[in-house]
């Protein structure tokens, strides 16, 4: 899950890479998930795919985990960050509202649930492929919760990592593992809940 859009850095040395490859090889992985899910990545696909020869594609990604990981936390996005002139509930709304959405994609859900499942155990692996953008958007959303704090919006006993865990978690869970159909109006409920758990009392 990336909100910071960090890329997985490169993994070969040489020649900088030909981005127009990549871009091909990324559009066939999110073709090939979005069709059929993780199970159905695989370099000899994208190979026939994109006619690039399978040695290039190990060369960007040694593991189908690596590229479905640049799919998942990719695409140049991070977290929104307009509190300061847009006020708390239309800051927790963006928020809720590209997690919920991001992850509610084809391509994208099944790149996350295929890289979680692949990985669990694999706590280097998991390091490897996660640390970076987790802590990127940690940072983000504390930057995020010191400016509500500074202009008297969020409370001041808010815990930032505690507030990622809970809106990321719910957001996620409910985009990717349920079984219920979400409500049209599920970002305003998840909003809701969220400014009044994290609100001055002034702001409630």
């Amino acid at each position: 899950m990336d909100m910071t859009s960090e890329k997985v850095a490169t993994r070969s040395r040489g020649r900088p890479r030909d981005a127009e490859i990549d871009r091909r090889i990324i559009d066939a992985a999110r073709t090939l998930l979005a069709e059929g899910g993780y199970h159905a990545l695989a370099f000899d696909s994208i190979s026939q795919m994109t006619e690039i020869p399978r040695s290039m594609i190990y060369r960007r990604w040694p593991t189908k985990a690596h590229l479905a990981n640049e799919i998942a936390t990719g695409g140049g996005e991070s977290f929104p960050d307009v509190i300061d002139h847009d006020g708390l509930e239309a800051q927790v709304a963006l928020l809720a509202g590209q997690i919920f959405e991001r992850y509610r994609r084809p391509d994208i859900g099944a790149a996350a649930v295929g890289v979680i499942a692949s990985t669990q155990g694999d706590r280097t692996l998991q390091a490897e492929l996660q640390h970076d953008s987790e802590r990127g958007a940690r940072a983000r959303m504390a930057s995020i919760v010191d400016k509500g704090k500074a202009a008297g919006l969020i409370a001041g006993d808010c815990d930032p990592d505690a507030l990622f865990d809970m809106m990321v978690g719910t957001l996620l869970y409910r985009a990717l593992f349920s079984l219920e159909t979400p409500p049209a109006d599920y970002v305003e409920r998840v909003t809701r809940l969220v400014v009044d758990g994290v609100a001055t009392r002034s702001e409630q």
